[in-house]
């Protein structure tokens, strides 16, 4: 596409399709303040923080206006400077604004923008923010509408991305509040507690549902036994919180963080990644041969399941019984601990894990497999509240037995890589040119839906990976109505796969693209490639699991009937 020219605050701007002024200005280094836009939702021009001046001493929405060659425009002229403090005092108005102890603070847009503008006093006597009470009802999230500021965000998140609009606007003028429709619970609707509204809301209205709290009390009881597990991403968003790159992973410092914080046992969870690799896969060939009804979706995320069983109960039978990594490692620790007193922590880029660890299902020999999730965020925070320098922390190693995993198992954390590890598995083999192949099949990027086929001997599979469950719905959709065909379906409910939960630090396409380089990285540091070279999977199977593989592996959710 030809490139085209602009004049930005007298600097000469080129951009090709960018949608406007606002994205031509930040891909040439000029930061135009905005709090209700996001590169991947539609524009709704509603904060008006980004208004810039044309040379004929208009203003105009930086976010709706489209860039024209030659176009010229002024960021902080006196008049954009003065009406951007003026939106900043009404946005503070209508918002509770109790800084100190709120969960954002730091991370708020519009605790930045007040700093930045030198708005440091209220212009309105009168607050004008809603008294509606908290929303608990999550144990993903947390909503205080008092401090909403009707950007519409997570409104556009929860409808354009994920398809399912459990908040919207509601009533009108003053009264107007984000909200779920008819006075209900975010819990009576159909969230799934991804947490993709927290990633995007720009003030402390929708956070994570924080458990630091307990995490402390833990850390400083003398009578559990405290294990941690971590994720495949959170290796790739903890990095960001102490300023170091996204495109490096920082495994060995979070094992050395985990310890420092008082952990007894660290755990990799790809190493129960490399073991839902095996059982999902031989689950796969179980259904191929006893012409079982395909396709198979995974079941490793829970945002999707949860959407599946509210919103497609009739695929629920179809989607894999293997259960989640976190899940395996919580049952492995479980029988690894058998007589002591365990309290099991898992370090997860997702905010729909803390539901996960509560569902009825997660108990096995009548104990909860996990007893508390934290996310990428809550770990950074505790990291730093303790005081440890993360970025010069030296690298360790996890804990033996359970302390070996391959680089199958790390790709879990980004879209299409639980499918990329069963192809692995399947052609079982660790050839370079075999995985050059695999990774070039069409499985890898950052795309919403992916559909390719691989041979595997005489067997040829029809595979889709969806990220985002409006594009899950999609797929569903094709097939449903037979215009496609798959025999495997992966989805994750997150955007970009788990390197974009709801529980990791926010990031931009080119921050998740970074994250998903680092994830390819630790996979291809690794001497072992697919899940069978593992070799602490011998003494899984044979010391810990002991024939009871599938009753303490695999989950039956109510519509899936039991074996």
């Amino acid at each position: 596409m030809a490139e085209k020219k602009m004049i930005i605050d007298d600097i000469e701007c080129t951009f090709t399709n960018e949608r406007n002024v606002l994205e031509v200005a930040r891909n040439n280094g000029i930061d135009i303040p905005s709090l209700c836009y996001c590169e991947n939702l539609s524009i709704y021009g509603g904060c008006r923080l980004c208004l810039v001046e044309n040379e004929r001493g208009a203003m105009d929405a930086a976010c709706s206006m489209q860039p024209r060659n030659g176009m010229v425009v002024h960021t902080h002229t006196q008049k954009v400077l003065d009406s951007r403090r003026m939106t900043l005092q009404l946005l503070m108005s209508s918002h509770r604004a109790e800084c100190l102890t709120c969960d954002q603070s730091g991370n708020c847009k519009l605790q930045e923008y007040a700093h930045r503008y030198n708005v440091s006093e209220p212009r309105f006597e009168e607050n004008t923010y809603t008294r509606l009470p908290l929303d608990v009802s999550s144990p993903c999230i947390t909503r205080d509408p008092s401090k909403c500021i009707l950007c519409g965000l997570c409104v556009r998140m929860c409808s354009e991305v994920q398809n399912i609009g459990a908040i919207d606007f509601t009533k009108r003028g003053k009264r107007a509040v984000v909200a779920p429709g008819f006075g209900k619970m975010l819990s009576e609707t159909g969230c799934v507690g991804c947490g993709q509204c927290a990633a995007v809301c720009p003030t402390g209205a929708i956070t994570i549902n924080r458990q630091i709290t307990e995490m402390w009390k833990m850390l400083n009881d003398p009578n559990k036994k405290l294990v941690v597990q971590f994720a495949p991403s959170v290796r790739v968003g903890l990095a960001e919180q102490f300023g170091m790159p996204a495109d490096e992973p920082v495994t060995g410092k979070l094992v050395t963080a985990l310890r420092r914080l008082g952990a007894e046992v660290v755990y990799d969870t790809n190493l129960s990644a490399d073991l839902t690799i095996l059982e999902e896969a031989a689950e796969f060939f179980e259904k191929v041969k006893n012409g079982d009804k395909l396709p198979m979706f995974t079941s490793c995320c829970p945002g999707w399941i949860q959407h599946a069983e509210k919103a497609h109960p009739n695929i629920v039978p179809q989607i894999s019984t293997a259960g989640s990594p976190m899940e395996m490692l919580g049952a492995l620790i479980r029988q690894q601990f058998k007589d002591e007193d365990v309290y099991s922590v898992a370090i997860m880029p997702c905010t729909a894990k803390k539901f996960e660890a509560q569902r009825p299902e997660l108990v096995k020999d009548g104990k909860r497999l996990i007893d508390l999730v934290l996310t990428t965020d809550e770990l950074g925070k505790l990291i730093k509240a303790a005081g440890i320098d993360f970025k010069n922390l030296p690298d360790s190693e996890p804990d033996d037995p359970l302390g070996d995993w391959t680089g199958a198992g790390v790709i879990f954390g980004v879209t299409g890589g639980v499918t990329e590890a069963v192809i692995r598995h399947v052609l079982n083999s660790a050839a370079p040119d075999t995985l050059q192949t695999i990774a070039e099949c069409g499985v890898r990027g950052l795309e919403g839906i992916k559909a390719f086929s691989v041979t595997a001997g005489d067997l040829t599979l029809k595979i889709a990976v969806a990220n985002g469950l409006g594009n899950a719905d999609k797929l569903i959709e094709k097939v449903e109505s037979g215009e496609e065909y798959f025999d495997f379906i992966e989805v994750m409910a997150c955007p970009n796969g788990c390197i974009g939960g709801g529980g990791q630090p926010p990031a931009s396409n080119a921050r998740k693209r970074e994250r998903m380089e680092a994830i390819f990285k630790e996979d291809e540091a690794c001497e072992l490639r697919i899940p069978s070279q593992n070799p602490a999977m011998k003494y899984v199977y044979d010391e810990l699991l002991k024939g009871r593989a599938h009753e303490l592996l695999h989950i039956h959710y109510p519509l899936h009937g039991h074996h």
